[in-house]
């Protein structure tokens, strides 16, 4: 044996060592598997515990059902979906489009339906003069001059008063934050303004003595408000638009214009707008007027805001029925500009369209073009229900989204 001897035994013994075996290397493999598997096991309890003890209120059965409508089923995933629902006939129902399915409500309750036929939801209550709006994340329906309000997802009802108002409720809007506002009355005071937060919790109140707020719009963030009231002076009405933040009693701005009467007040992408009787102004977000569209010895039929556009229609002298629709732009130009010899059951402007409903009769026409198409629809059809880009036509028994394919294509006379 040489001197080195040991030191060649040893590093032959450590290489044999170091050579796995397949025995050991699968042995390996499953510790560290099983150290990821309780790993993740011990994380999935530690959110679990989390979610229990910090928002037990928002693990509900019908959330969990909501999220189920998200999720691949497989083939189930592949049943088709219509385009036409019917639904319980009352010629009260109005329509709206919540998170993809369609909500119908009227004076017996609501229903909530997918476009494939399931019925999601359906609650049965008494409104004598029911409106609802929606936010993307709740379906608000409330009774004006009723003293109601019930709150909806698409499988049941979230929230109501605890007690029902004590006075009237006259409006309300909806913030794409989850709060909204609500105008009603108090004790000793004309008018109030509730702001709520998305927990259903009072964060605001306004009380107005000597003033009736017809219309409030609260802001995305829910963190501001604007109102349009009026009241008498001097023997005249008045109309008022104010502004306020939630975070401070002091008004923000306020303007009068006396002979006026409030029609509506809207948040745009650069600032508000306000209608009345006389007018319809565009401010900007610092409170300044950009443009004013004067309505004199015009007779006003409707008015609609959809952010920096306006859709008002007038009544035409000379012709029975006769519509003018007439599109303008926030700095008071008009874009567009279309005379119709009948009245119109609806309009709306969606993505870059004008649609005008009259009995029988669906036009569309291409805001700053020429281009128009004006197809045949049943007459049973009585207003429309904006989607995104796409149209809704809708009756007191049936809604249909409008595709070119499946209508006859008419001629404009």
């Amino acid at each position: 044996m040489s001197a080195f001897s040991v030191f060649k035994d040893k590093k032959g013994k450590r290489n044999k060592q170091e050579t796995p075996t397949v025995e050991s290397h699968y042995i390996k493999l499953a510790r560290r598997t099983a150290f990821l598997r309780y790993t993740c096991l011990a994380l999935v309890a530690a959110f679990a515990v989390y979610s229990f003890s910090f928002h037990s209120n928002e693990l509900t059965l019908d959330n969990f059902r909501y999220m189920l409508k998200f999720i691949n089923l497989g083939d189930e995933a592949d049943t088709p979906t219509g385009s036409l629902i019917a639904f319980d006939g009352s010629a009260g129902n109005r329509g709206i489009v919540y998170k993809g399915d369609l909500a119908v409500l009227n004076e017996s309750g609501l229903s909530i339906t997918g476009w494939d036929g399931e019925i999601l939801h359906k609650a049965a209550f008494t409104f004598d003069h029911p409106k609802m709006v929606e936010n993307g994340i709740n379906l608000f329906c409330y009774d004006i001059g009723g003293k109601d309000i019930r709150v909806f997802n698409s499988y049941s009802q979230v929230w109501s008063p605890e007690t029902p108002f004590e006075y009237p409720i006259y409006w309300l809007s909806a913030s794409k934050s989850g709060g909204f506002a609500v105008v009603s009355s108090a004790k000793s005071y004309r008018s109030a303004v509730y702001v709520y937060d998305s927990a259903f919790r009072i964060v605001y109140s306004r009380l107005f003595g000597d003033k009736y707020v017809d219309f409030v719009a609260l802001s995305d963030s829910g963190n501001e408000f604007i109102t349009a009231a009026h009241y008498s002076e001097n023997g005249n009405l008045v109309t008022i638009v104010s502004r306020f933040r939630t975070d401070s009693e002091e008004v923000i701005f306020s303007e009068k214009f006396i002979g006026e009467i409030p029609l509506g007040i809207y948040y745009t992408s650069n600032g508000y707008c306000l209608m009345t009787s006389d007018a319809l102004r565009f401010y900007n977000s610092d409170d300044t007027v950009n443009a004013k569209v004067s309505f004199e010895n015009r007779e006003l039929l409707s008015g609609k805001v959809f952010d920096e556009k306006a859709l008002v229609c007038y009544g035409l002298d000379g012709l029975s029925g006769g519509t003018e629709a007439i599109i303008y732009r926030n700095d008071g130009s008009v874009e567009f500009s279309k005379r119709f010899d009948t009245s119109l059951s609806d309009s709306l402007i969606c993505g870059n369209k004008l649609y005008t409903l009259s009995p029988g009769r669906l036009s569309i026409f291409e805001i700053g073009t020429e281009s128009k198409n004006i197809y045949s629809v049943p007459t049973a059809y009585s207003s429309l229900v904006p989607d995104g880009e796409r149209v809704i036509l809708f009756s007191e028994n049936q809604a249909e989204y409008f595709e070119a394919s499946a209508f006859d294509k008419i001629e404009d006379k």
